[in-house]
């Protein structure tokens, strides 16, 4: 995406942090950034639907049902080099829990994370051998968790590990931990700071209620003239599919610039 950006001209401005965006007279004008200001007839925010409200839009009016809807469940992933190659798993794997409604119980009533979690693992060098060293294999461990409430994530993180360690030693016959050779790990509190996403969540506002696909935020703004949104927090919805078809719909809704020479 990136480099298809670059051939369409984009220009990207890196570690300048946007404070906020500008407003004029009830439409959107420009951003702020730690830098400079930069004026534009159009403003599209791809940025978590909360955090683009309560801190590039603070003196503006928020719809304050929409961002007080539930949030989504968030993720406990774990970055693993392995020293071995793994030929009876793919480059998606799934571990099912054998009960996903205690699971999900679990997320989404108790905040916490259960003891038998569905565990997702993706392998790239699956697929590109060079993103690992030579008999060695990359993981993506991700296990389904709550949004960060204040919880106590290194006690968490800790039980979480052991819990995915017993279960891939018992499907997988052997001491996964022995293979661990580098680990990254990153909750929810991470996935917060890193993209400003409201309490970790990875789609936005929560998909419980019936009505909740019709509840999110439109992809436009109803009190801000040239002010868009798009991404996981907004209309239609999460997941890299949503969000790319979101990205679609702004471009429609944006009328195409007309220039003269």
């Amino acid at each position: 995406l990136y480099k298809l950006a670059l051939d369409q001209g984009v220009q990207f401005n890196f570690n300048e942090k946007v404070e906020r965006i500008i407003i004029e007279n009830n439409c959107a004008t420009g951003v702020k950034t730690i830098k400079k200001n930069y004026i534009a007839d159009k403003i599209v925010s791809n940025m978590d639907i909360y955090p683009t409200y309560k801190q590039l839009l603070p003196n503006e009016k928020s719809p304050k049902k929409t961002l007080a809807q539930e949030r989504s469940s968030s993720a406990l992933i774990f970055y693993w080099g392995i020293e071995k190659e793994f030929p009876e798993l793919d480059l998606h794997n799934i571990l099912f829990s054998a009960s996903y409604e205690k699971e999900f119980s679990a997320i989404f009533r108790d905040k916490t994370l259960f003891n038998d979690p569905t565990i997702y693992i993706n392998i790239t060098s699956k697929e590109n051998p060079t993103d690992a060293p030579k008999g060695h294999e990359n993981w993506f461990v991700m296990v389904n968790a709550p949004g960060n409430y204040g919880q106590d994530w290194e006690a968490l993180k800790k039980r979480a590990r052991k819990n995915i360690i017993l279960k891939l030693n018992r499907i997988l016959k052997i001491d996964i931990e022995k293979l661990i050779t580098t680990e990254h790990v990153l909750d929810p509190m991470g996935i917060e700071s890193n993209t400003s996403s409201y309490r970790g969540a990875l789609y936005g506002a929560a998909s419980n209620n019936k009505y909740a696909a019709f509840l999110r935020h439109p992809n436009f703004s109803r009190s801000i003239k040239n002010l868009y949104f798009c991404g996981g927090s907004v209309h239609p919805g999460g997941g890299i599919p949503l969000c790319l078809l979101s990205a679609k719909i702004v471009d429609d809704l944006v009328p195409e610039t007309i220039t003269h020479a």
